[in-house]
């Protein structure tokens, strides 16, 4: 038999050993995946890209261009009652909910929300507006105490 024959079963082999094997374990469930405290492996996050999957969680991020946006430092010239706070929901049919720096569309747009994200509220203004915990404002127009 010719040493190249050879070589090419070898080859042919290996390959299909090699593709059994990865058939084989695509199916096959780590036991680290039942336990939902498990921190990821760091090859996982080295190879895997990481995916924002909405949580029912009560927070607010509100980001600009990938960084996060400064305080509010708007001057308070309205009146406003502090509430305990409160998780609300947002209550659009389309588009977005701006948020912005102060309770009024005069006020500068900071960012927005989408229907049916949560928002923690801390006080209500006299003209309908709810500040957020983190300073900033969006209509009460659209937000509700229901999901």
């Amino acid at each position: 038999m010719k040493k190249s024959s050879i070589i090419v079963k070898v080859l042919a082999f290996s390959m299909t050993c090699v593709m059994l094997f990865s058939f084989a374990a695509c199916g096959k469930k780590d036991k680290d995946d039942d336990d939902e405290t498990a921190a990821p492996s760091s090859s996982a996050t080295e190879t895997t890209p990481m995916v924002t999957v909405p949580t029912t969680e009560a927070t607010t991020t509100l980001m600009e261009y990938g960084s996060t946006i400064q305080p509010n430092n708007e001057e308070v010239k309205w009146t406003e009652t502090a509430m305990e706070a409160k998780v609300m929901y947002v209550h659009i049919n389309d588009g977005y909910l701006k948020i912005r720096k102060g309770p009024g569309t005069d006020y500068e747009q900071i960012g927005t929300l989408t229907a049916g994200m949560e928002v923690i509220v801390v006080a209500k203004t006299d003209n309908n507006w709810y500040k957020l915990e983190d300073g900033f404002y969006v209509s009460g127009d659209y937000i509700s105490a229901t999901p």
